[in-house]
């Protein structure tokens, strides 16, 4: 087990923990200026989406795939060698590119649209950390109203800070990396997350961690300032960007964890898992030094990439699905704001450490539509591909493909009969209605 620091409670933690993800009375006690408080310490405005109007001048400039392409080059080329175990330089080109293009999507439907979790969280931690880079004649973040607030004379608003965070969990290599185990939650170390996690809390006073939907994917972002002992398990209590500082008048948020179980969050009617990324700050406390490795045995992170998957299609009129050479549905990250519409691509699927054999893919359409489907596979040790298929199909029709991921050979598309077949037992209207419930994959299920 890894060290927990002073209280070294979690060698009495195993059973059951319950408790509620939520607002609860609390009577605080003696003041204590150097803790986190987030009556004083959270942001005074909550937590917004693109879709939000309460602020329309922030805007946000879209990624293209060249850009990220040109930052991962530039800016992960220096650890690169050190976590994958080969020289940037000598990656193959297909896998940079494609890596390029699904963090391009990530950062301009995801991080820069569907909320500021976790820049908000990171500016508060900041802010808590060093109040002298507070704007002038502000005291604490709480007194801070409005995110496009300048910042000073000379810089551009808080919001802008706010942004570089949000950014920086998909394009800095750390930040990026040390979530990837939330592609695969059931197979975390949750003990080993949560002692580093109260080891970093009890040297710093406050650590960040992703709350995530086991199933879905969907995540958020939180500042943990404190934890306690329960009869049953361990209580955090945090700070949740979804509400402004006048919220914690005398009240907490608190959430419980339970290490024993495989979704180990209870109480949260949309979280039920937890990543807590090691690489968060600069430095770390004795205890947090070890890398996040595979079953705690790997060096390095080369696994990862050793064949990496990913489809994306460009139209909003179908349904997409992808089932893995296991039969297992292959996902993507996703939340309830994601803007769509901030890239060229509607629907993407993807996954890291990719296994070989036949992946099998359907599209559905809503209405008669067009749409290009791009395929693309690429890695440390597998044969690349990258092709577009242009196809048009009318409303209740499916396409469905195969395809092929040999283990040392050229990976290979193929559409499974071209005859249009119908998705049976639903009518054009159900389809539309039910797209985003997942048509496809309801498809791909029934014809197994």
């Amino acid at each position: 087990m890894v060290p927990l620091g002073r209280r070294r409670f979690l060698k009495h933690a195993g059973v059951g923990a319950a408790g509620v993800f939520g607002l609860t009375r609390t009577v605080r006690g003696a003041v204590d200026d150097t803790a986190f408080d987030p009556e004083r310490h959270a942001f005074g405005f909550k937590n917004w989406s693109s879709s939000d109007v309460a602020y329309p001048e922030h805007q946000h400039a879209s990624v293209d795939p060249k850009a990220v392409e040109k930052r991962i080059r530039r800016e992960w080329s220096g650890v690169f060698s050190d976590l994958f175990g080969l020289a940037l330089s000598n990656t193959p080109g297909s896998l940079v590119s494609l890596l390029a293009s699904q963090l391009s999507v990530d950062v301009n439907q995801l991080a820069a649209s569907n909320g500021h979790c976790y820049g908000m969280t990171f500016a508060a931690q900041r802010y808590f950390e060093v109040p002298g880079d507070l704007p002038d004649g502000v005291e604490t973040a709480s007194d801070v109203s409005d995110p496009e607030i300048p910042l000073g004379s000379d810089e551009g608003p808080i919001g802008d800070l706010i942004d570089h965070y949000q950014v920086t969990q998909l394009l800095d290599v750390h930040a990026w990396l040390g979530r990837r185990r939330m592609l695969r939650p059931r197979h975390i170390d949750y003990e080993a997350e949560l002692a580093a996690l109260v080891a970093v809390i009890d040297e710093f006073g406050t650590a960040g961690i992703t709350l995530v939907d086991s199933e879905t994917r969907a995540s958020h972002q939180v500042l943990v300032y404190g934890y306690d002992e329960t009869p049953t398990g361990v209580e955090l209590t945090l700070y949740d960007p979804n509400y402004p500082a006048q919220k914690y008048l005398n009240q907490t948020r608190r959430l419980t964890i339970d290490v024993g179980k495989t979704t180990p969050v209870s109480g949260s009617s949309e979280y039920d898992a937890f990543v807590f990324n090691r690489w968060d700050r600069a430095i770390r406390s004795d205890a947090d030094t070890t890398k996040p490795t595979q079953n705690g045995v790997r060096e390095t992170f080369d696994h990862l990439l050793s064949r990496v998957f990913r489809v994306a299609v460009d139209s909003d009129a179908v349904s997409l699905a992808v089932v893995d050479p296991g039969g297992n549905p292959v996902g993507r990250n996703n939340a309830a704001f994601m803007d769509r519409e901030q890239s060229d691509v509607w629907a993407t699927r993807y996954c890291y450490d990719a296994p070989a054999g036949t992946y099998r893919l359907a599209l559905v359409g809503a209405t008669e539509t067009a749409y290009d489907l791009r395929v693309q596979v690429a890695g440390l040790g597998t044969e690349s591909l990258d092709t577009v298929v242009w196809k048009a199909l009318s409303s209740g029709e499916v396409h469905e493909y195969e395809i092929t991921v040999p283990e040392s050979d050229t990976p290979s598309v193929a559409r499974v009969g071209e005859t249009p077949t119908a998705f049976s037992r639903l009518d054009p209207t159900s389809v539309a209605i039910g797209l985003a419930g997942g048509a496809a994959l309801t498809y791909l299920a029934r014809s197994r």
